[in-house]
């Protein structure tokens, strides 16, 4: 996978790693509505409301999952979820 095109998505709970993944774009429900990220976002902290992480391999398969509030820090394309709860991820029928 190419670094430089590619997000490291991590999602934490209290229990630990809920799970990991590679992604080209990233969405999640902040306070305020949803936000988008790309490789190279600028640095940036916010809080998460709960709501649908989704995002998108480089193999153009989505993926998803629930997510409760927490925290969402981007730096270096990487890019970490701290939240009270997280559903399992699993993939989204449609393919781009």
């Amino acid at each position: 996978m190419s670094v430089e095109r590619t997000i490291t998505l991590t999602v934490l709970t209290a229990e630990g790693l809920a799970f990991e993944d590679e992604a080209v774009s990233v969405t999640a429900r902040g306070e305020r509505g949803y936000v988008g990220f790309l490789s190279r976002h600028a640095p940036l902290v916010t809080t998460l409301s709960p709501g649908k992480l989704s995002w998108r391999r480089l193999d153009g398969v989505r993926r998803s999952a629930a997510l409760g509030s927490g925290l969402l820090e981007i730096v270096k394309n990487r890019l970490t979820i701290l939240t009270d709860t997280a559903a399992a991820p699993n993939e989204e029928a449609s393919r781009s």
